[in-house]
């Protein structure tokens, strides 16, 4: 938990110099890095085994089931949704979570995490923005305060069904999002305030985000923080588990890892003659990582790749350049089991066009199929803006023996 919590803010630091050097960042984002935090501090308490051993009662998660409303406003984050701001956000929420109150949870996260499926459906309050229903994987670690009362972060993931896209003829207003179906990510913290044995008050703030990560134009994306109060209501209710947590430190001889990946992708965009086309992205990926915690990495890696793209365009520009980009990376993993959560900061070594900064950054998810091969998606941003999202196999070595 240690790990995770300097990391956590040692993140929230460099974002800040990172948004100095960049002069922006995203808050969809931000609001990865932080979801990927509290999946780091939740899902791995939920899975690891520990010494402690608890009767098959204690063990069982604790169901509830929660209903409530929450209010906010839309974030006008850039000039192009400026005809959003002023809207108030309504919405109604339903949440249906377990609650694992168990020593192995408690042992690695000091807190009782709570996981569950939020349904929620919000009045946007402005025509072209329109409506939305999501459904979301939720994470909410806990954490005892008094008898009484708890305090709670929270993290969601899933997808938004929105009612109004952008449409050239009828809704060109709507610059926030192009597609219906769209990705939704949630950040929050709360309070619970024990009624009697069965029922919860929770009052909460949250900052919720929705985009298209960049698949279809325009996707500037809808930011909204909201306030709001809910009730929940356990059918059996039991005491959370407080104890002591392990320090073991079983990662501290591993060997450095090694990734080779190949990466690769079609992505959504316009030819000189105006006409829908799809323009392949393809390279290659190198990294070299170090454990440094039970759920933590430290990374540093190469990646060149070729932009179909951004060699259509270099061509309507008229600029003689190579649509081939190459640069150095920084950053962090979340280690989960077979998943694993990236964060990246890079600097273009080789890069000829004339269009972007050379700081970007890259946000992934890696699943483990073996010992020695992986899959998964990366995010590739410049500043705000979400340039594609690539697929990506990797080969991996390390020597996981433990050294005398």
């Amino acid at each position: 938990m240690l790990i995770v919590f300097y990391f956590y803010i040692g993140n929230l630091i460099a974002c800040a110099f990172n948004s100095f050097v960049v002069k922006w960042m995203d808050f969809r984002l931000l609001l990865l890095m932080i979801f990927a935090s509290c999946l780091a501090n939740a899902a791995y308490a939920q899975t690891a085994s520990t010494v402690t051993s608890e009767s098959s009662t204690s063990n069982k998660s604790l169901f509830s089931i929660g209903v409530g409303a929450q209010h906010g406003f839309i974030f006008p984050h850039s000039v192009d949704v400026q005809n959003t701001s002023g809207a108030r956000p309504t919405g109604i929420e339903t949440i249906f979570s377990w609650q694992r109150i168990d020593s192995a949870s408690f042992a690695l996260c000091h807190c009782n995490p709570r996981q569950g499926l939020l349904l929620s459906y919000y009045d946007y309050d402005v025509d072209l923005l329109g409506k939305s229903a999501t459904a979301a994987y939720l994470l909410e670690p806990t954490y005892g305060i008094s008898k009484t009362v708890l305090f709670s972060v929270k993290a969601a993931a899933g997808l938004s069904y929105l009612s109004n896209p952008y449409d050239s003829i009828l809704n060109p207003g709507n610059q926030s999002y192009s597609t219906p179906i769209s990705i939704y990510l949630l950040v929050g913290v709360g309070v619970w305030i024990k009624l009697s044995d069965n029922w919860w008050l929770n009052p909460s703030i949250n900052y919720q985000h929705i985009s298209n990560g960049g698949m279809r134009q325009p996707n500037k994306g809808i930011n909204w923080p909201t306030a709001g109060i809910g009730v929940s209501y356990q059918p059996i209710p039991r005491p959370l588990y407080k104890g002591v947590r392990t320090k073991e430190k079983f990662w501290k001889n591993y060997s450095a890892r090694y990734d080779f990946a190949v990466l690769g992708t079609l992505s959504r965009g316009y030819n000189a003659a105006g006409e829908r086309q799809r323009f392949f992205v393809g390279g290659l990926a190198f990294q070299a990582a170090r454990q440094v915690g039970s759920l933590s990495m430290l990374t540093i890696g190469t990646e060149v790749y070729f932009d179909e793209k951004l060699q259509d365009q270099l061509s309507r520009d008229g600029f003689e350049a190579s649509p081939v980009k190459s640069g150095l990376l920084l950053g962090h993993e979340f280690l989960l089991g077979r998943f694993q959560f990236s964060q990246r900061l890079g600097l273009y070594i080789f890069d000829q066009t004339p269009y972007y900064d050379r700081i970007f950054h890259r946000w992934g998810i890696q699943y483990r199929l073996n010992r020695y091969l992986s899959t998964g998606i990366n995010l590739l941003a410049h500043r705000h803006v979400a340039e594609f999202i690539d697929f990506r196999l990797a080969y991996t070595f390390q020597n996981r023996k433990e050294s005398k």
